[in-house]
């Protein structure tokens, strides 16, 4: 296991290194802010308070806790914390930002660039050891470097990669092989047709659409992306072939109720543990690779064994259109007056090794080498579906266009990804657009008027 898990660690960081620079060498630092060593002294923080806001499952919701008590009974520190859904949080972020009123610490997603006025750089504290990342490779950590500047934006929570999690008892049921590391479209296409036949239930429910197109731009030709590698620019020539081929098929499946309709996608929303194919209602669905143990803990209940897989492709020898990134990083805001406190924080967080065993991967595989030795280490905390994340991220760190992606989304990307689900892809399931192709055009014509306000904006 141990050389299984350092395989996953050297794929991770092949891929990251390949994507963004990282940094320089530096002097070896006078003070390293070890809270491991047995002697380590923490903080008095007796009388002082921190706050703190995240997004996730109520799994999350519930190590994180234990994470935050510990802090407190080591420091003294007394911690007012927050938590929602995913789509509930961006909602209370930007009410908070409105009104200057942001936590200390805020949880935040590849979307910082949206959000990059509201949060501090990290590079003193790096610099000075006091968040300590000397086990922390530098690759991993240039996954929250803004490249334009340098910034430090935050101290990542862990990688993940969008993947796909499905039951192999209806792939028997239905008589279709599972899926594999190749694994096309058409595939994907065959079995949820299969899988509804022989069930008469969903195949698919919950699917990221944006994220499918982006991949599907990526799978269509050697060297498309969706956007740059620098986020500066679209970067697939405006082809939107891809586009009109994956609407079209999803919708096509959707149709023919192999694909849940969207008012069950958006019941289920982004808690992971409500999704049917834990229940045994669904085979697939598509998630973050950090989710599965939150899922894979409601499935056993009911006796299920759920497997994750990668992401269809085009074409079998193909671009695989997937990447192994941050899932979420740890920042400190803007307006805090506790910035030293929080960085104490951060750095608690990322690299006890107490705290990561509460934590176990949850948000992604750990970023800290001593930490993810320690868990592996440890034969409880390393079940059957935390080697399945190991193994999916060490799979899509080995694909050789896994660098073919940008650290953080442009900040026109939340408004174009918005109206690509709502406006262009519901919408031609609600029969506004005579078909894929109608819709693909009109999406790409709003995309460069979005991006264009946007650059305007920057102006």
């Amino acid at each position: 296991m141990k050389k299984f898990v350092s395989v996953a660690l050297a794929a991770a960081m092949v891929m990251t290194a390949a994507a963004i620079p990282v940094f320089a060498e530096e002097e070896a630092k006078e003070y390293t802010n070890n809270v491991n060593d047995p002697d380590y002294e923490w903080p008095d923080y007796s009388g002082e308070t921190l706050s703190m806001m995240w997004w996730g499952s109520d799994y999350r919701h519930d190590i994180t806790v234990q994470v935050i008590e510990k802090f407190e009974e080591l420091t003294g520190i007394d911690i007012e914390y927050e938590y929602y859904d995913g789509t509930g949080y961006w909602t209370a972020y930007q009410a908070k930002m409105a009104s200057g009123e942001l936590p200390d610490v805020v949880q935040m997603g590849n979307n910082w660039l949206t959000y990059y006025d509201t949060i501090v750089p990290l590079n003193e504290y790096v610099e000075s050891g006091v968040i300590d990342t000397t086990d922390i490779p530098d690759a991993l950590l240039s996954v929250t470097i803004n490249q334009a500047n340098g910034d430090i934006t935050g101290i990542s929570n862990g990688t993940n990669a969008r993947c796909m999690a499905y039951n192999p008892a209806l792939f028997d049921e239905a008589g279709v092989p599972y899926p594999t590391e190749n694994w096309t479209w058409e595939d994907f296409a065959e079995a949820c047709r299969a899988i509804h036949e022989a069930t008469g239930g969903y195949a698919v429910t919950t699917l990221e659409y944006n994220s499918l197109v982006y991949s599907a731009v990526t799978q269509w030709k050697e060297g498309y992306n969706f956007y740059t590698m620098d986020g500066t620019d679209f970067g697939f020539d405006g082809d939107i072939e891809p586009i009109a081929y994956l609407i079209d098929l999803l919708d096509t499946l959707q149709k023919e109720g192999c694909i849940a309709d969207y008012g069950v996608q958006n019941e289920i929303g982004s808690n992971v543990e409500a999704d049917y194919i834990a229940y045994g209602d669904a085979a697939i669905m598509m998630l973050s690779s950090n989710q599965f143990n939150a899922l894979s803990k409601v499935a056993a209940e009911n006796d299920i064994t759920l497997n994750l897989c990668t992401i269809p492709r085009m074409t079998e020898d193909g671009p695989s259109g997937m990447v192994v990134r941050s899932s979420q990083e740890l920042c400190i805001s803007a307006n805090s007056e506790k910035k030293d406190i929080a960085a104490n924080f951060l750095n608690y967080w990322v690299n006890s090794i107490e705290a990561n065993k509460i934590l176990n991967c949850e948000r992604g595989v750990a970023i800290n080498t001593s930490v993810l030795d320690a868990l592996i280490a440890d034969e409880e905390l390393t079940d059957e579906s935390t080697a399945k994340v190991y193994e999916l991220i060490a799979l899509v760190g080995s694909f050789p266009d896994a660098a073919n992606t940008s650290p953080a989304e442009p900040a026109a990307n939340e408004e174009i990804s918005d109206v690509l689900k709502k406006t262009y892809i519901q919408g031609l399931a609600e029969g506004k657009f005579a078909d894929a192709h109608e819709a693909a055009e009109k999406f790409w014509e709003e995309a460069q008027e979005i991006w264009a306000k946007f650059e305007t904006a920057e102006e």
